[in-house]
């Protein structure tokens, strides 16, 4: 599974990352943190069955990878 559903520390919410790099997932221009057990499981079940997803005649948004300020300036951090 790509897309995992993480609890926040110190346990009130949760998130969803993306298991390859850690990275957050964001949906619909939502970055996924701040969410309920519930919509964190939800997420990350649409994110990892594109089966699962409602089908529309229109675009889709899909879960995406959010890069940050460093990642998109070219600078890695080390």
């Amino acid at each position: 599974m790509r897309f995992i559903a993480v609890q926040e520390p110190p346990g009130n919410s949760w998130a969803v990352f993306d298991a390859g790099n850690g990275a957050p997932a964001e949906y619909a221009g939502r970055v996924l943190i701040g969410l309920t057990s519930r919509e964190a499981r939800w997420f990350a079940t649409m994110g990892n069955d594109h089966t699962a997803l409602p089908q529309y005649s229109g675009p889709v948004a899909y879960l995406r990878l959010v890069r940050t300020t460093q990642e998109r300036s070219g600078q890695t951090g080390n």
